[in-house]
């Protein structure tokens, strides 16, 4: 049984380097995309994560459930916005309005799948800056990588 063992997490990740390349120059909107809001960010997002060198093929479903998050929070947001934050409750009381929830679910969805995806600012600079970074002073498994 021989060999190396490595723990789990197999130590530190391996840094992108820069000016890195994908393999892919762009990606079609699939057809899943839940409408106008949603295929037009699959453009752009997908246009910046290739060119950046960070997007592959087997990244196409978590890009497809941001872009439908996305979407749905907009559509969300367009209710809330032509029907108010409340409605009246089945007791007669006011209520918050369930798009809100589907409000709040879709930017939670937004976040964590942008985050995976290095959509936002500090995955962005995660994956960008690694062993660069002069604040790092690593540890003492960094001979292991």
């Amino acid at each position: 049984m021989g060999g190396i063992v490595r723990s789990s997490g197999a130590g530190r990740k391996r840094n992108l380097s820069t000016g890195q390349t994908s393999k892919l120059t762009r990606i079609a909107p699939p057809p899943e995309l839940m409408g106008d809001v949603a295929i037009r960010l699959w453009k752009t997002q997908s246009k910046i994560l290739i060119e950046r060198g960070v997007f592959g093929v087997e990244d196409a479903p978590l890009l497809l459930a941001y872009c439908n998050a996305f979407h749905l929070m907009i559509e969300a947001e367009k209710v809330i916005a032509k029907e108010g934050l409340t409605v009246s409750g089945e007791m007669g009381g006011e209520k918050k309005h369930p798009a809100i929830n589907v409000r709040n679910d879709a930017v939670s969805q937004v976040a964590r799948l942008g985050s995976l995806l290095g959509l936002d600012p500090l995955s962005r600079l995660r994956m960008t800056s690694g062993k660069n970074d002069p604040d790092d002073a690593g540890n003492e498994f960094d001979e292991f990588d």
